[in-house]
């Protein structure tokens, strides 16, 4: 959302994001890393002496636990919903829908950030000021709720929730 394509005489304007594993470099990386090492234990246990009928039950469990678990992390998204009530955000599977509402917010800003050194990694993280939400990437939105309480969202979006900040801090702030 650009500044121009904000209409002060439509509803109020609604920022919503989505983010996921998948398709990312993470999704590739657990991929190159799981198909080689399918195919090495699959070589070992099938060099194995035993039953045929063994070996296939322990790679059919293998396997199925690969992919589970490859599936459950390509299931964690994070929503992020920012309208006139709030900032709304959920860590699915893990975090059920919160609400920063408007009256919480101290400060609020689209800042850049090292995922490993500022909060160790992507994910749900925190420090002693700062709780982080995060996916993929370096850029977040930093709401500062005072008494030294930060959280961070993630955003893969900066360029289109800084105009949308503006708008939505003379809009409730104005």
């Amino acid at each position: 959302m650009s500044a121009h394509s904000i209409n002060k005489n439509m509803a109020y304007p609604i920022f919503k994001e989505q983010q996921s594993y998948r398709g990312t470099w993470v999704m590739y990386l657990i991929l190159m890393v799981e198909l080689p090492s399918l195919i090495l234990v699959s070589v070992l246990v099938l060099n194995e002496p035993g039953e045929l009928n063994d070996k296939a039950l322990t790679l059919t469990l293998i396997l199925s636990i690969m992919m589970l678990a490859f599936f459950f992390l390509m299931s964690i998204q994070l929503n992020t919903r920012i309208d006139d009530t709030g900032i709304h955000y959920r860590y699915f599977p893990f975090i059920k829908w919160r609400t920063i509402s408007k009256d919480q917010i101290h400060e609020m800003k689209v800042v850049q950030f090292n995922p490993l050194s500022d909060h160790g990694g992507w994910g749900i993280k925190g420090n002693r000021s700062t709780k982080a939400y995060t996916v993929i990437g370096h850029h977040g939105l930093e709401i500062d709720l005072g008494e030294k309480k930060k959280v961070l969202i993630g955003t893969q979006k900066e360029k289109e929730l800084r105009p949308f900040l503006e708008y939505w801090k003379e809009e409730n702030h104005g």
